[in-house]
C-alpha cells in the first residue's frame, strides 16, 4: 500500500468488487432480515467473510488478498513497536487469520456509520484487542521478518491423528453415549 503523497491518514483498504457486495447484503439483512421462511435460508447459507473457513474457491482467495492489503494498512497507519505489528507471515498462523478477518470486516462496517462510535469502538477495543492477541500468540520473539517459525505445538497436533489416539477418543465417545 503506496501512501498517496499528502495525505496524513491512508484511507482503509477497498475489499473486491464481489466481498463489498457480499458485506452489503449481509448488513442490509441484518438491518431488516427477510420475511420469507425461503429468503431466511439462503440467507443463513451465505459464506461469512468475516470467518474465512465458512468461504471457499474464488471468495476465499478474495478475502485473502483483501486482508493482506489490510495487514499493511494496520501495520502502517496504526502500529509504531514493532513488537506490535502483524507479522507478514500472518498467512502461516491461522490464529492471526480467524482474529484479522473479524476486526477488517468490523472496520469496513464502520465506514458505514452515521456517527463516529462504531469507529472509535473499532480503534479502542478491536484494534487493541487484534494486535495484543496477535503478538501474545506469536510469543515474545515473534516471528521476525523473512524468518517465519514453525508452530511450536505441530508435533502435538500430529499426535492428535495417529491412529491410536484416533481410535481411543472414539472408544471414550462410544462408553460415554452409551452410559
Amino acid at each position: 500500500m503506496k501512501r498517496p503523497t499528502g495525505l496524513l491518514a491512508a484511507p482503509f483498504p477497498v475489499p473486491s468488487p464481489v466481498l463489498v457486495a457480499m458485506l452489503d447484503e449481509l448488513r442490509l439483512a441484518a438491518v431488516q432480515p427477510p420475511e420469507s421462511h425461503a429468503e431466511l435460508q439462503r440467507l443463513a447459507t451465505l459464506p461469512r467473510p468475516w470467518d474465512p473457513g465458512s468461504c471457499s474457491g474464488d471468495l476465499r482467495s478474495l478475502i485473502y488478498l483483501w486482508l493482506d492489503e489490510v495487514v499493511e494498512w494496520v501495520n502502517t497507519e496504526h502500529t509504531w513497536r514493532v513488537d506490535q505489528m502483524i507479522p507478514i507471515c500472518w498467512m502461516q498462523h491461522p490464529h492471526i487469520v480467524h482474529e484479522l478477518a473479524p476486526a477488517a470486516c468490523a472496520r469496513w462496517e464502520a465506514s458505514y456509520a452515521v456517527t463516529p462510535h462504531p469507529l472509535e469502538d473499532w480503534h479502542k477495543y478491536t484494534l487493541p484487542a487484534l494486535l495484543d492477541r496477535s503478538a501474545r500468540r506469536v510469543g515474545p520473539t515473534g516471528c521476525p521478518p523473512g524468518r517465519h517459525q514453525a508452530h511450536p505445538g505441530t508435533s502435538r497436533h500430529a499426535l492428535m491423528h495417529e491412529r491410536q489416539h484416533e481410535s481411543d477418543r472414539r472408544s471414550r465417545r462410544v462408553a460415554d453415549a452409551e452410559s
